[in-house]
């Protein structure tokens, strides 16, 4: 399909204008990393090794976690196109996150999924798991979650069919 655009009979371009930008400020950075350093103290404090442990398999049990459950959740509500989808350690966007634009309403779907189904996870391992690694997995799971949440949360009345961008400074929100 090589010539002018007008002479193309099945050419689309798709025109996206910014609706809102929303930048990560300092003091959620700050917050978000301090709320992690008090659970790791605490876990330290309550469980001194154990809480070291707890905290690491916190940290890397609830991230396969994310991993598996958005995975399967890609296969199941979108047509999955895992090169859109990577590994990011930015703060606060810790974990496996869209790499490219992504529809808002498939966004929000994914993280309801995730949020829940996490839950139930991390819910399966009580069994077997000490009360520390509870505590370390319920709250690293809320602790990678939260700012994602309160992303959705703040473009709760923004149109499904959006698109959105995640950098590390900031999330554009597009819409056609």
């Amino acid at each position: 399909m090589r010539g002018k655009l007008s002479e193309q009979e099945k050419a689309t371009i798709y025109q996206y204008q910014l609706i809102q930008k929303i930048t990560v400020r300092e003091e959620l950075l700050r917050s978000h990393l301090c709320v992690i350093a008090i659970l790791a103290i605490f876990l330290l404090l309550m469980y001194h090794i154990d809480g070291a442990k707890a905290l690491a398999v916190g940290l890397l049990g609830t991230q396969i976690i994310h991993y598996i459950i958005t995975r399967l959740t890609l296969i199941r509500v979108d047509e999955p196109d895992y090169r859109r989808w990577g590994w990011r350690v930015m703060t606060p966007w810790i974990g496996y996150i869209p790499t490219a634009n992504i529809q808002l309403g498939l966004f929000r779907r994914l993280h309801r999924h995730l949020f829940w189904l996490g839950l139930c996870a991390i819910g399966v391992f009580y069994p077997w798991a000490n009360e520390g690694t509870m505590i370390s997995l319920i709250m690293c799971h809320l602790w990678f979650l939260v700012p994602r949440m309160l992303l959705i949360r703040r473009l709760g009345k923004a149109k499904r069919d959006g698109v959105i961008r995640i950098t590390a400074a900031d999330v554009s929100f597009y819409h056609r």
